[in-house]
């Protein structure tokens, strides 16, 4: 099988969402006047622009959406092919382009779509990851989607659930313990990352240069122990949660064959994949530990090799859980942050972190990173990459 290498990594700041105060009004934010097309075409041109590639050289282009590409009307047909081609400035490329959906994986799955592609000789060279934009809906949009239809519970209602039977150590005090750690590593390393800075149409400079959820952290401090659960829970609140966004996020994959041939400077490997289903739907917020244990098999490694891991912050639960079953240190996890910190915008969030995880290993010039999702229903995923 072909190795798959990372030759290049994009990813937009995530910009806060101000959610809606009853489920008709239309969530906003500082970008929400672009659409999700607008804002993938921006992130994907300076992929391909920093990358040095030739467009015509790419041959599968896979974009993961899970809210947007329901709703909006600019991606009602080929969205994945519309915004290559809006980001390749209306070429004839002869590119092939799917849309991935996969709740909270979206982003992870459509990045291995791209890799298989190259594993069985299929593709030199392909993009994939994500674009979502949690403004621009009405609140009650997203709480269907966040809303289990085998229970009709909401999924922090089942994480909470499920925190509740885990007993010991999952507690509310544990959790926002977890919660306070995040936005205080996400506010040390705010300004940290390389991002695409993201403007307006029409307007020359960005708006949009960080993300913009860790400025609220100051004022969080004060209260994240004093309020109220969500209804219908004892342990998660608004603010050990993690946040509606706006992002966008692609990495670009080469063969070895690729890479040697067009002389592109490879940033990491794709070591492993694996999916993970545990049996109930409120299993969901402790499956990422049996993706990872999977992907950990499939690489011949052990937990404690891995220098750092991104595990998506739905709520603090996944993390706990890793920690305990898997015998990871607190500060191997997430350590720029997580989603309750820079926001969870769904269908893109795999991609950041893919993008997240290999920046930070690489500056810290560390060997191995994984990247751990948890998705609705009972599932997980999880990629691990090597530094090269």
């Amino acid at each position: 099988m072909n190795a798959v290498y990372v030759v290049g990594t994009a990813r937009s700041p995530i910009a806060s969402v101000q959610a809606g105060n009853t489920d008709e009004i239309v969530n906003t934010s500082v970008i929400s006047s672009l659409s999700p097309v607008e804002l993938g075409e921006q992130v994907l041109r300076h992929l391909i622009r920093e990358s040095s590639i030739d467009p015509m050289n790419i041959q599968f282009f896979f974009m993961g959406s899970a809210i947007s590409q329901k709703v909006e009307r600019s991606m009602y047909q080929a969205p994945a092919k519309f915004v290559f081609r809006r980001a390749t400035l209306g070429q004839n490329i002869p590119v092939i382009a799917r849309t991935v959906e996969k709740a909270c994986s979206t982003g992870l799955v459509s990045i291995w779509c791209a890799a298989k592609k190259i594993i069985i000789g299929k593709a030199e060279i392909a993009i994939a990851g994500g674009v979502d934009m949690m403004s621009r809906q009405a609140n009650g949009v997203i709480l269907n989607g966040l809303t289990d239809p085998t229970t009709g519970k909401l999924m922090a209602q089942l994480a909470d659930q499920k925190a509740l039977e885990l007993g010991d150590g999952f507690g509310r005090e544990a959790h926002d313990a977890c919660a306070l750690a995040s936005y205080e590593r996400a506010k040390a390393t705010a300004h940290d990352h390389a991002l695409v800075p993201i403007r307006l149409l029409g307007v020359e400079m960005p708006v949009l240069t960080y993300d913009t959820e860790i400025e609220k952290y100051g004022n969080r401090l004060k209260v994240l122990s004093k309020i109220r659960p969500y209804p219908g829970c004892k342990i998660m609140t608004v603010l050990n949660s993690a946040k509606y966004g706006d992002a966008a996020a692609f990495l670009m994959l080469a063969s070895e064959n690729a890479v040697r041939e067009k002389n592109l400077r490879p940033l990491a490997r794709i070591v492993a994949f694996a999916e993970h289903s545990e049996e109930d739907p409120k299993d969901f917020i402790i499956a990422p530990a049996g993706a990872a244990i999977k992907a950990l098999a499939v690489a011949g490694l052990q937990a404690d090799e891995i220098d750092y891991w991104e595990i998506n912050e739905a709520f603090p639960t996944s993390s706990l859980y890793v920690m305990k079953k898997c015998g990871v240190p607190h500060e191997k996890i997430n350590p720029c942050g997580g989603a309750i910190a820079h926001g969870h915008p769904i269908g893109a969030t795999g991609g950041c972190l893919a993008v997240k995880n290999i920046m930070i290993c690489r500056k810290m010039k560390k060997r191995y990173g994984i990247v751990v999702v948890c998705n609705a229903i009972s599932e997980a995923t999880a990629m691990i990459f090597e530094m090269v």
